[in-house]
């Protein structure tokens, strides 16, 4: 149970709604689906004007409590939402995720100014049918076994905390979002979690935690929303590691993400995730299931990464700025580029020994 005060639920309330993704009854329902929360929708009444149908939501999720022991009913809307919003917003929506302990912020996103996807989040969240995506079985034999490269990453800080994703590259190199880990300082406080997942029953399995290598390597850079972390311990020895290359993809193919959203153990979004367009160092495609995932690996579907996921919500394509509903990766072929050349390097060194 989260017990709201006054002045707090007042500015939630406020905040919620004038959201557009709450405007209507339907897209209440698809934000709540979105969050996880499925089975408490037939609970919650979602008719009715925002300022009433928003109350309704608050009141119920914050007196349903934990869905998990780590998840708060209210906190999975609250960090689903927060990609639709602003900076000062999702600073906001962080500030009662950390005060009323519901569960770990995820990453705040950039702002980001260059980029294309749908108008509203009613085209995003409709099913794509009527295309043959019948696959060989060992495509999901594949898909585990590349998952396994896949962590939680966790920061705090001695004001704040947030999550995020990563994966190997190497045998103990991490690639994931600057946004994410914008600093070496952060290193000492952030842990590196492997195996953070469930199995068919929703059993917990068995973690294995890492840190950053002591005056390891760290490199990083904001522009292409990207940093390169090395672990101590070689997990890639026990865990694999999904070695960039540079793959061209092209508009309406598909792609595949392994995330941990909001936070949650490992989670899979596949097939019906279509590439919408491929320039200018990033790579936009249509999703309704990555909130919170920043630093995910998105592959294609021969299970290689071809980008680095960052962003999502309404943004702009580069080429027309015109801006529509999409999520968005980085093109690992620009962070190559990017890259200073000794990482380089140890990225081809492992490239030829990859498990």
């Amino acid at each position: 149970m989260v017990n709201l005060e006054a002045e707090d639920r007042k500015q939630l309330i406020t905040l919620l709604k004038d959201l557009p993704e709450l405007a209507t009854e339907r897209s209440r329902q698809q934000i709540l689906e979105l969050a996880g929360l499925k089975q408490v929708i037939p609970m919650i009444n979602l008719s009715g004007a925002s300022f009433v149908a928003v109350s309704e939501i608050v009141s119920y999720l914050s007196n349903y409590g934990r869905l998990t022991y780590d998840h708060e009913a209210l906190g999975l809307l609250l960090n689903t939402l927060k990609s639709l919003m602003g900076v000062q917003q999702q600073e906001f929506l962080d500030m009662l995720l950390t005060k009323y302990d519901m569960m770990t912020p995820i990453a705040m996103l950039l702002s980001i100014k260059d980029w294309r996807g749908r108008e509203t989040t009613t085209d995003i969240l409709e099913k794509i049918i009527g295309e043959n995506t019948l696959r060989p079985i060992s495509f999901l034999q594949q898909g585990l076994r590349v998952a396994r490269s896949v962590a939680y990453i966790g920061v705090r800080t001695t004001q704040e905390r947030w999550s995020g994703t990563g994966f190997l590259v190497s045998e103990d190199l991490l690639l994931t979002n600057n946004h994410v880990l914008h600093s070496s300082i952060l290193l000492s406080d952030t842990i590196f979690r492997f195996n953070y997942e469930e199995n068919f029953q929703g059993e917990a399995q068995q973690i294995e935690e890492y840190r950053a290598k002591t005056n390891g390597a760290f490199h990083t850079n904001q522009a292409l929303d990207y940093t390169l972390v090395q672990l101590e311990g070689e997990p890639g020895k026990k865990w694999g590691w999904l070695p960039p290359l540079s793959k061209g993809i092209s508009g309406g193919s598909r792609v595949n993400i392994i995330q941990h959203p909001l936070g949650q153990p490992k989670q899979i979004s596949l097939q019906n995730n279509f590439v919408q367009y491929v320039g200018n160092n990033v790579v936009q495609y249509i999703t309704s299931t990555l909130q919170g995932s920043s630093g995910s690996p998105v592959f294609n579907d021969a299970w290689q990464v071809v980008a680095l996921h960052h962003a999502g919500g309404k943004i702009p394509e580069p080429t027309t700025q015109q801006r529509y509903f999409r999520n968005e990766g980085i093109l690992i072929e620009s962070i190559l580029a990017d890259l200073p050349l000794e990482l380089v390097n140890l990225l081809k060194a492992a490239r030829n020994t990859s498990l």
